[in-house]
């Protein structure tokens, strides 16, 4: 799997953020991000209408022990964000429904509203409880499974916009994705 030739740099009303740069990752971070994953995306795109939404990804094949892919509320509170609500809801796309997390984190001025999920071999989780279930059910079957982390946001104190904006993303990405790669970033969709 090689995430990026997976997800299109343009797609629908999205395109690549040409103006934005990538973001320097301090060197000690790197290095343990590298101990979890094996391979991290990070993008921002923007549609006609000026709208960003900055899309991270991270893949890790072995979801045992530390290893496992981390919630974003645990690493924006580390990075100093203030993390508000964490509620569960779903995205309505064409592929299915996607369970996903919701939450706010704040910085200063800086308000980022964030709908994430996590795919645990081929179940998608939300939440630490879920997620361990998931992990503790392949363990039990002897499988080491991989993980991923599916993460949008914007930046915006327009919390229900930002989210609407995030839905019309993932549907537009998720359509865009070849449907042979979509188990990557979803897994076993059920009805």
């Amino acid at each position: 799997m090689n995430l990026d030739a997976i997800i299109p740099k343009e797609f629908g009303a999205w395109k690549l953020d040409s103006s934005t740069a990538s973001s320097i990752v301090n060197p000690t971070v790197r290095g343990e991000l590298e101990k979890i994953y094996n391979q991290i995306l990070s993008r921002t795109y923007i549609n006609e209408q000026g709208e960003r939404v900055m899309l991270s990804i991270a893949y890790g094949r072995d979801q045992s022990t530390d290893l496992h892919v981390h919630r974003p509320e645990i690493c924006y509170a580390t990075s100093g964000f203030d993390v508000g609500e964490i509620s569960k809801t779903f995205v309505n796309t064409t592929i299915g429904r996607i369970p996903v997390m919701h939450l706010v984190a704040k910085q200063g001025i800086r308000n980022e509203p964030i709908t994430y999920w996590i795919r645990v071999g081929d179940s998608l989780t939300r939440g630490w409880f879920e997620q361990k279930l998931t992990a503790i059910g392949y363990g039990l079957t002897g499988k080491v499974t991989d993980g991923l982390l599916f993460r949008v946001s914007t930046i915006s104190n327009n919390e229900q916009d930002s989210y609407r904006i995030q839905q019309a993303f993932l549907a537009a990405i998720l359509q865009a994705v070849r449907s042979e790669d979509r188990h990557w970033l979803v897994g076993q969709l059920t009805p």
